[in-house]
């Protein structure tokens, strides 16, 4: 289904409730769970940190981030405010139809 805007349409992927942020979890376990498409992940700050700054988001607003690595789908990552001064942070890896579809909306390039 086509969007009218990309803020609509990002609020769309949002939506779902997230999967809570595992206790314990390692870098090799974590990366495997937000390549689930489909599905909103919680994921710790640093975490949320390491994407925003290892590569140039492929697009960039201040509610959010789209990592893509070379000629793959999307991940869209963002925080919600949590209580006064804390923040949750949140991942959800796109389809290919996804990030086409976010591509469009956001007037940027495909990655492929």
């Amino acid at each position: 289904m086509a969007h009218a805007t990309l803020r609509e349409f990002v609020s769309e992927l949002r939506r779902p409730d997230a999967a809570p942020l595992p206790e314990g979890e390692d870098w090799n376990a974590m990366i495997v769970r937000i390549h689930r498409t489909g599905l909103v992940q919680e994921v710790s700050e640093a975490t949320y940190d390491w994407f925003l700054e290892c590569l140039p988001p492929k697009y960039m607003t201040g509610g959010f981030f789209a990592f893509g690595e070379g000629a793959e789908p999307f991940k869209l990552f963002w925080t919600r405010k949590h209580g006064s001064f804390d923040h949750l942070y949140f991942v959800r890896a796109l389809t290919q139809q996804e990030t086409e579809e976010f591509c469009r909306l956001a007037r940027i390039a495909l990655p492929w």
